[in-house]
């Protein structure tokens, strides 16, 4: 056989057959799966707790769950059974579903490592037996994982948590992990091979480091991310990096509260904003302070340009007085 023709071959059984049609999308951004047919998906979701990082996992897992695939979702916190129905009973309970694969979504309640690891277990056994499509989300990943390994139930969950990763092509098993922060929250390898990553509101200027690489050549800068509000992400693929509002998941929708809309009073003319910057109190503009209006500006979800403009507008109407 020729050389051609051997990578061929090599190249046909490695290939994810169910990946060539399969398609996800993120707001109005759409992912084709063709692009990783050869490798699976290795996807992380980062940001600090609220800005939609699990969201974006229900999200992944009712979409492939779609196309042919079985989602497994680690659920630490007891959340998921409110939307997806009782979580499995027992390592075995999970084996079973997995291997029927009569329900579409999973879940595996998990609080601590010495959970996760017969669950994890399993996973593994099964998909090595089955190799069919499974997409397995594991929320809170540093709950599950670390930055090194560790001895005991936490060193064994890193390394089947790897094996996810470095096996899972090969396996049909695709992972989605949320992480709080890009370094110090979950093992390295996980970080090195992800090819579908969202990145949500950076808050930590000393974490910037890390992930400028990455948007440079964007143009993107830590003003940019830090400006993110909730279900906002960075997504970077093999396309490319987008911004994307995501969509809320269908079972979150059933139960998240409606969300009343507020009008908004605020002055009208100039004549309105100049007796309503009368009635602050000296005392009271002295007090906001650059911390205190970062962290205002950070609850209201405003721009770096506007909390720019803000700042100078204080400074300006201190000195005025």
């Amino acid at each position: 056989m020729s050389s051609d023709a051997t990578f061929g071959a090599m190249h046909a059984v490695i290939q994810r057959t169910e990946m060539l049609s399969a398609q996800l999308t993120f707001g109005s951004v759409n992912i084709s799966l063709a692009e990783y047919a050869t490798t699976g998906l290795l996807s992380m979701g980062v940001g600090p707790r609220g800005c939609g990082k699990t969201n974006v996992g229900q999200v992944m897992a009712e979409q492939l769950s779609g196309q042919g695939w079985v989602a497994v979702i680690f659920d630490p916190e007891g959340e998921m059974e409110l939307m997806y129905g009782e979580a499995v009973t027992d390592p075995e309970d999970l084996r079973e579903k997995l291997t029927s694969r009569n329900t579409p979504i999973i879940v595996v309640r998990a609080a601590n490592a010495s959970e996760f690891v017969p669950y994890g277990r399993v996973v593994l056994e099964v998909a090595d037996k089955l190799r069919k499509p499974m997409l397995v989300v594991v929320d809170e990943g540093q709950v599950f994982s670390a930055p090194r390994k560790r001895s005991e139930s936490l060193g064994e969950a890193v390394d089947l948590i790897n094996e996810f990763a470095d096996r899972g092509r090969k396996r049909a098993v695709d992972l989605y992990m949320t992480a709080l922060r890009y370094t110090g929250s979950v093992h390295r390898t996980l970080f090195s091979n992800t090819n579908l990553t969202f990145i949500g509101c950076q808050n930590d200027a000393a974490g910037w480091s890390a992930l400028s690489p990455q948007f440079k050549s964007a143009g993107i800068t830590f003003g940019d991310l830090n400006s993110l509000a909730p279900a906002e992400f960075f997504c970077i693929s093999r396309f490319g990096i987008e911004k994307v509002k995501m969509q809320m998941a269908e079972a979150l929708k059933k139960v998240a509260p409606a969300v009343v809309q507020v009008k908004r009073n605020l002055p009208a003319t100039y004549s309105q904003w100049d007796r309503a910057m009368r009635e602050i109190p000296t005392e009271r503009l002295q007090a906001l302070s650059e911390p205190v209006t970062a962290l205002l500006g950070q609850i209201a979800g405003l721009t770096a340009q506007q909390m720019m403009a803000g700042q100078e507008a204080l400074v300006d109407e201190l000195e005025c007085r």
